[in-house]
């Protein structure tokens, strides 16, 4: 359990402590510090090899992976968003433009290529296809995962927004990547802000077994809570979410939706979540991989297909979210089948290779 006893307020206009640099645009705080934007022209269009920028990025800036939150988590005031700027004032958005719908804003940190850009907005389409209904815009200012802010004064979330980097974290091996949420909205307890950071040195690894779209999917959906807002406890703001029951060695997920789904797939008992012995990477924040075999949330991705299911979407309106409950083809019979005629371990143990973090605090609205 993650449990935050005490909350640290900050006031609206916070961003006096963010100093804007002269000579810069009115988005020079420090996490955008690059002079000039590019424009974007369709992917399809460019090289698969094109260096693409869509927000203005500081190509010599190197990043590190945030410090895991501790001690007091942080409670940020922000002013009411403006509902008749929503549009003028949102930043662009990345799976979907429809403002009665769910929208995943994407902010790229560093440079990616056409391609990578692609599959990230196909990755944000393919959770706005289940996450289906609005939340309330919220304005900045916003503290971005790695100093300055991912959303400046004048700006609103639309309605989550996830930063990415793309940049070496430790050479080929070890650390694959990053993911988590940020700030949670104190409304609605669903996530507002999170970030993605992947090691450069492994996308051609991944790309050999076919499986860099997968793992970014993969990595989103634990920003969107998948895993990372199960088991929450914050006393400040009188919250506590409890989806998590069972034994250190046999968890099993308790809401609702995500068991509902799971025994019309012809699964018996609970829904049975990674336990201790799974390891630090992988215990209580992914399906077993024992049981629901390639499910795309599972610690492990498999060669070949790895459905995106109706559990994880009913897990997400467990959570808050409005769904529509859709998702790939899955039946747990069909995969009793499937590995008889795969041998073991064919495939990518995603969670022994990544970093999850959980939520620094709150966004609430004056």
């Amino acid at each position: 359990m993650l449990k935050f006893s005490k909350m640290r307020e900050i006031p609206s206009g916070f961003n006096r402590f963010f100093k804007p640099q002269s000579g810069r645009s009115s988005l020079g705080f420090t996490l955008a510090t690059a002079a000039g934007l590019l424009t974007f022209s369709a992917c399809s269009e460019l090289s698969q090899d094109t260096v693409v920028q869509t927000q203005a990025v500081d190509q010599s800036r190197t990043f590190e992976l945030p410090q895991q939150p501790e001690g007091e988590p942080v409670v940020i005031t922000v002013p009411k968003a403006d509902e008749s700027l929503a549009d003028a004032n949102a930043r662009t958005r990345g799976g979907g433009s429809e403002r009665v719908r769910f929208n995943i804003q994407l902010e790229f940190l560093t440079p990616v290529t056409a391609a990578q850009e692609q599959v990230f907005r196909e990755s944000a389409a393919r959770w706005e296809q289940i996450i289906i209904k609005d939340v309330p815009n919220i304005s900045g200012p916003i503290p971005g995962a790695f100093g300055g802010l991912v959303i400046p004064p004048g700006e609103q979330v639309d309605d989550i927004v996830i930063e990415v980097v793309l940049q070496n974290i430790d050479g080929p091996g070890n650390i694959l990547g990053a993911a988590g949420p940020r700030f949670f909205r104190l409304a609605d307890n669903l996530p507002l802000s999170g970030f993605m950071f992947f090691d450069t040195s492994d996308l051609d690894f991944l790309d050999s077994f076919g499986l860099f779209d997968e793992v970014i999917v993969h990595e989103m959906g634990h920003v969107l809570g998948v895993g990372t807002a199960w088991d929450l406890t914050f006393d400040g703001v009188n919250f506590e979410r409890q989806l998590i029951a069972g034994t250190e060695e046999n968890p099993f997920f308790t809401g609702r939706f995500g068991n509902l789904h799971w025994r019309a797939a012809g699964g018996e008992n609970a829904l049975p979540i990674e336990g201790a012995a799974a390891g630090p990477g992988t215990a209580f924040s992914h399906w077993s991989e024992d049981i629901l075999d390639n499910e795309l949330m599972t610690g492990f991705l498999n060669l070949g297909v790895n459905p995106l299911s109706r559990i994880t979407a009913g897990s997400l309106r467990d959570l808050g979210y409005g769904v529509a409950l859709v998702g790939d083809p899955y039946s747990v019979r069909d995969q009793i089948v499937a590995r008889l005629n795969t041998e073991a371990g064919e495939g990518i143990h995603i969670a022994e290779r990544e970093i999850l973090y959980k939520p620094v605090g709150y966004i609430k609205v004056e």
